[in-house]
């Protein structure tokens, strides 16, 4: 069963449906079967689908005479459809003409024969016509009435001619008045007046002009001009080249957008001719934010003081000292929906520690801050982060910061290179900053290079760091929640009513988890546990969770420290599940951060060296007198105190000796029995390798030999004795050998 359609859409009918132009070619018991007039690709659409479409006003039916119309009337007028097109000027002019015709209109109905000698000025139906026109439309003053002796002017009256041209024009193009208006745009020469040659050197030049490299057109011209090639019967002609005015006319009537586009690139070209986006991003407080960072255009040193000293340029290093002059990174971070900045932070470098305490800072309360530079509003409290948008750069798209991010319970957007309209919120401040905040500020260095001829910015600097920042939360805080903003979506509320509003309508907004911020946003430290618990940056912090986790031994821990609260630390370990908690034993340090921790150490630490070297000569004197007093050291001058370091060494030589067993038969040998026997021969007995059988067993008759070894002790040959038996020498390697009668005693 086909469906009977809702609609009446003839044959030949345009359908502007989904962005495109669609053609119905034939009507079908399904529905219409359809061509693309862009693509001419051919489909069918069913009856339900155009019906719904056009109820839902998606669909727009343009019939087929409708469309003849159209063109025709487009070809009288030269392209133009509405009055409002043309100029003030001409759209009087057309609105003057329109009461001719309604006044012919309104005789005609009453019966009066109008024709064009009797609307001449001579003619019996003029005048009726001008007072009927009066009535119509009283500001021309058709009659030209005269106002204190003069003529007053009026609308310039046409012939009866021209009269019956307007009122058959208007009724043939179904009573539009634009075709009431003068063709004289449509005037002017139709043949060209260029050849065909001069026009193809006039793209050839604008070919070669419109590129990134911006050439300039007078040498290019010149140049083109030789390298044009035009065949012999061109050369023939005798005219000569297009002039450079008739080029630079041509270059004025191209789309801006096309040169833009041809010399400055397209991607140039998308950021500054491009379209804006209005789409409403976010509606809740907190819902969706976006951060980047920029370069300030104002040059700070390092203390607000003004330094100089003498350097050699051959041992200068490139690198910046703390008091030298130099440009700041500001990171910001802003909710989408209120439009309220949630975190700034300036620093030297754009890196991830600095995403980090961007990201911490929106989670944190600024009071502070507020206290510290001298604000008078309440800021921005913090909020749990919902989705992130950041771009490619190198301080938000990393490892660190995205896992910091996943394990917040954020969702990361990475938004693409160089497309402002994709996180255009947080690039509008930048702007707002620097033109309403930094450009009255000594140092500013503008918003290009070279855009101050007559101004020195490094010269001129004379803030701190911390005056710079002091000056831009003073503004956030202060001035910007309370502007009015013409943002998408603002419609002139300001940010801090915009979030007030947020809040009604959706809600509170979440609370930030202080444990998962300390975990992943904040610092971590590999340390060892103590008795008296753990130290993180040289502060202390103990607990009895971690009393009961080292047990009396020292082992490796992982510090989760939050760097803008120390009263409490997260405690992990490796094969330990839990993790531990543990709070700041130095209670001098509750209210501060971490930055200012270090710099209260770092102040006690530090002190005047000539005070330093009086306090040092004070302590050692009283150290001299305590050692004399005490009687414990002898005096260095008597050489007998150092008796005892030699005594004590002596007796140390002495257990350095250890009594070892000597090997058996090494060296030559005597007999048994015979060692002492001087008189006779004694056979020296070769030693045997161990374990090895003698030749022929030792007689009783074999002559003693003495020993012609060496006096050192067993000990100190080649190797330790061999286990294991050794046999008795041979006695046919005995060799004889005469000793002297003793004289004397060795005893």
């Amino acid at each position: 069963m086909t469906s009977q359609p809702l609609y009446n859409i003839p044959k030949g009918s345009v359908l502007k449906l989904d962005g495109r132009e669609l053609m119905v070619s034939v009507r079908e018991e399904s529905g219409y079967a359809v061509r693309c007039l862009d693509s001419g690709e051919c489909f069918s659409l069913t009856v339900e689908l155009v019906d719904d479409a056009i109820r839902e006003r998606d669909c727009e039916v343009i019939k087929p005479a409708d469309a003849e119309k159209r063109y025709a009337l487009l070809e009288y007028t030269g392209g133009i459809e509405r009055v409002e097109q043309f100029p003030e000027e001409t759209q009087r002019v057309v609105q003057g003409r329109l009461a001719l015709v309604l006044a012919q209109d309104a005789l005609r109905e009453e019966g009066e024969k109008l024709t064009q000698r009797s609307m001449d000025k001579a003619g019996k139906h003029r005048r009726l016509v001008l007072e009927r026109d009066d009535r119509i439309a009283p500001g021309f003053n058709f009659l030209r009435t005269r106002r204190g002796g003069k003529l007053a002017a009026g609308f310039d009256v046409p012939q009866g001619r021209t009269f019956a041209s307007y009122y058959d024009v208007y009724h043939r193009f179904d009573r539009n008045p634009v075709v009431l208006a003068d063709r004289d745009h449509k005037k002017g020469r139709r043949e060209p007046r260029l050849w065909d040659w001069q026009e193809r050197f006039i793209s050839f030049v604008l070919d070669c002009w419109l590129v990134p490299q911006k050439p300039k057109l007078a040498e290019l011209y010149a140049q083109a001009k030789e390298e044009f090639h035009r065949s012999p019967q061109e050369i023939a002609q005798c005219i000569s080249f297009p002039t450079i005015t008739t080029i630079r006319n041509r270059i004025r009537a191209i789309s801006e957008v096309v040169r833009v586009i041809g010399r400055g690139g397209k991607r140039h070209a998308t950021n500054v001719k491009g379209p804006g986006s209005t789409d409403v991003r976010a509606l809740a407080f907190g819902e969706k934010f976006e951060t980047d960072q920029c370069l300030l255009s104002i040059f700070t040193s390092g203390d607000g003081v003004v330094r100089a000293k003498v350097i050699d340029p051959k041992q200068a290093p490139q690198e910046l000292a703390d008091n030298e002059v130099r440009r700041c990174w500001l990171h910001l971070i802003i909710d989408v929906a209120t439009r309220e900045v949630l975190g700034w932070v300036i620093s030297e470098t754009a890196d991830a520690d600095h995403t980090k305490a961007l990201l911490r800072m929106a989670t944190r309360d600024k009071t502070k801050e507020k206290v510290r530079y001298g604000c008078k509003q309440e800021p921005v409290p913090p909020v749990r982060l919902g989705l992130s948008l950041a771009d490619n750069g190198t301080a938000t798209r990393n490892a660190h910061v995205y896992a910091s991010q996943l394990g917040m319970g954020m969702s990361v957007m990475t938004a693409r290179a160089y497309q402002p309209l994709d996180k255009q919120v947080v690039e509008r401040v930048f702007g707002t900053l620097q033109w309403q905040v930094l450009n009255t500020l000594p140092g500013y260095t503008g918003s290009r290079p070279g855009e101050l001829t007559g101004y020195d910015p490094k010269n001129s600097a004379k803030l701190s760091h911390d005056q710079l920042y002091g000056i831009i939360t003073r503004y956030f805080i202060d001035e910007y929640p309370f502007r009015p903003h013409r943002g998408t979506g603002m419609n002139g509320a300001t940010p801090r009513q915009k979030r007030e509003e947020a809040q009604k309508l959706y809600g509170s907004i979440e609370a930030p988890s202080q444990r998962d911020r300390c975990l992943h946003l904040g610092a971590k430290v590999i340390a060892t546990t103590t008795s008296d618990g753990v130290r993180a940056f040289n502060i202390p912090f103990n607990s009895s969770q971690l009393v009961r986790f080292d047990d009396g031994k020292s082992k490796r821990v992982t510090v989760h420290l939050d760097p803008d609260d120390l009263r409490k630390v997260y405690v992990t370990a490796e094969g330990v599940e839990e993790v531990m908690e543990a709070e700041l034993s130095m209670t001098v340090f509750k209210d501060q951060s971490l930055e200012e921790a270090i710099e209260i150490m770092e102040a006690a630490s530090r002190s005047n060296p000539t005070l330093r070297e009086l306090h040092d000569r004070q302590l050692r004197e009283a150290r001299a007198r305590r050692a004399r007093d005490s009687r414990f050291f002898p005096d260095s001058r008597d050489p007998s105190s150092y008796q005892t370091l030699a005594q004590l060494e002596a007796r140390a030589s002495e257990l350095l000796q250890v009594e070892t067993r000597p090997a058996a038969y090494v060296g030559a040998t005597a007999a048994p029995g015979h060692l002492m026997n001087r008189g006779r021969t004694s056979g020296v007995v070769p030693a045997r390798p161990a374990g090895t059988a003698p030749s022929k067993p030792p007689s009783a008759s074999t002559p003693p030999r003495a020993s012609t070894s060496s006096p050192r002790s067993a000990a100190q040959e080649d190797g330790p004795p061999e286990t294991g038996a050794t046999s008795a020498p041979d006695p046919d390697d005995i060799k004889t050998m005469t000793f002297g009668p003793i004289k004397d005693s060795k005893l």
